[in-house]
């Protein structure tokens, strides 16, 4: 590889060559359509990679090959029509596009002080998803890099109101950031087990707390992760104004299903939380990186999340309230919610929608196809996106093997995980551009042999 002579960095003047037309190339190639991808070699990247970062550079001819050629290929397409595992991302061309004005522009939104404009459009999509929950007047929240940061910012400031207490309920079905923010908060879970429906209950909820006064906060999910069931929100929530405990729905996945008319009420109860997150990289298209985490009462969040010191005390101004560093535990971030809102302001509600209802109908497709199946079985009927199933006398091995097939074919990427303890089958429907025809491959899949 020839190296090139070094080179400006910035402005006019830059060596970076016909990079940008080399980036626009791809990210509309990219666009058009992406394969399941593959799991990487270690030994192979490394040895590849080995010489890249080098005293005089590549050069960009060079440089991008290896990115191209190299890094680029050596993926799983997690924005693929075919990635059907944990939760999909689907970005949509609107919310990519934004996202590269994004990261050009640099808008300082941690603050209002810095980025006014991109914060207020951004506040536009909170103020959508605080309308159609319901919430009072008064709510507000921000955007995050992801719903593990948002889970543990609320939590953060749950812990806050709970005087002393260190109990937090959580179903045993709950997302493994919950988990995690509970320990590093210093609090402690009681895990509340879930029925054959993988559902959170008030009646499982009180049955398992008891007497107990020490409980500081309960978390129920608007569609779990492994399952995509939806809690009993207002249960939780009767349970949680009993116990004077802070109530926390972690929507990250499935709450952005509560925008389709025809589901609304399935999240009766998303009003009364004290806080919830949406994660627009799921189901709202958007590029990865995204959670909008609401507040009640977001004055309690500033209390517990307002930095103070001679570097950002200028950043109180007038506008404090709209300063997103208040209500989480982020100071700098990138315009996370721009994407989303300009794809909204593009296309409109209409559309993602439409997109939405996608997914559902391809997991109800699925499910029945599964069930006239004579070799699989439904482990539940799908609530929203997620498909669980079983296939006659599989084991763990059998779902690898499964699971290792269709990727090595290009058919689909797909995660087995557990139900009870028992191997099952897992599929996620969320990319508006899935085939139908992957209905009938998946199917033809599970009929054959794999080993």
């Amino acid at each position: 590889m020839a190296s090139a002579k070094a080179g400006t960095l910035h402005g006019r003047e830059h060596s970076a060559g016909d990079l940008d037309e080399r980036a626009i190339g791809w990210i509309r190639q990219r666009l058009a359509g992406t394969g399941v991808g593959v799991i990487g070699d270690k030994d192979w990247l490394d040895r590849k990679l080995a010489e890249c970062i080098t005293d005089q550079g590549l050069g960009v001819a060079d440089a991008w090959e290896m990115f191209s050629e190299v890094v680029a290929p050596q993926n799983i397409g997690v924005d693929s029509d075919r990635f059907l595992a944990f939760i999909p991302l689907s970005p949509s061309v609107a919310s990519v596009w934004m996202d590269a004005v994004c990261s050009a522009a640099n808008f300082g939104s941690e603050s209002w002080f810095e980025g006014a404009g991109a914060i207020a459009a951004e506040n536009q999509v909170i103020e959508l998803l605080i309308r159609t929950a319901g919430m009072p007047a008064g709510a507000a929240g921000c955007f995050m890099s992801g719903g593990s940061i948002g889970n543990l910012s609320a939590l953060a400031v749950a812990r806050e109101q709970a005087d002393g207490r260190r109990v937090v309920v959580v179903a045993d079905t709950a997302h493994a950031s919950v988990d995690n923010a509970l320990h590093l908060l210093g609090l402690e879970a009681l895990d509340v087990p879930t029925g054959p429906d993988c559902r959170l209950t008030a009646a499982a909820i009180r049955e398992t707390v008891g007497d107990r006064r020490d409980v500081a906060a309960v978390v129920a999910a608007g569609g779990s992760t492994n399952a995509g069931v939806v809690d009993e929100l207002n249960g939780c929530a009767d349970v949680a104004a009993e116990l004077g405990a802070w109530f926390h729905v972690d929507g990250a996945y499935g709450l952005t299903a509560m925008l389709l008319p025809e589901l609304r009420s399935r999240f009766d109860g998303i009003e009364r939380a004290d806080s919830f997150i949406v994660d627009p990289h799921k189901w709202m298209f958007a590029p990865a990186g995204s959670c909008a985490l609401v507040y009640k009462q977001p004055a309690l969040a500033r209390a517990v999340h307002t930095q103070h010191g001679p570097y950002v005390d200028i950043l109180r101004t007038g506008d404090d309230l709209y300063n997103p560093c208040d209500l989480g535990y982020q100071l700098t971030r990138r315009s996370s919610g721009l994407p989303i809102w300009f794809a909204l302001a593009l296309h409109g509600l209409d559309a993602h929608r439409e997109a939405i209802r996608r997914g559902l109908d391809m997991a109800k497709r699925m499910a029945t196809a599964l069930e006239d199946c004579a070799v699989t079985e439904l482990v539940m009927q799908p609530e929203l996106g997620v498909v669980l199933f079983r296939r006659n006398g599989w084991g763990a091995g059998e779902w690898s093997a499964w699971a290792a097939d269709l990727l090595r074919a290009g058919i689909a990427f797909v995660a087995p995980t557990t139900y009870r303890g028992e191997p099952i089958g897992r599929l996620v429907f969320l990319h508006p551009n899935t085939p139908t025809t992957i209905i009938d491959e998946l199917i033809a899949s599970l009929v054959r042999s794999t080993r």
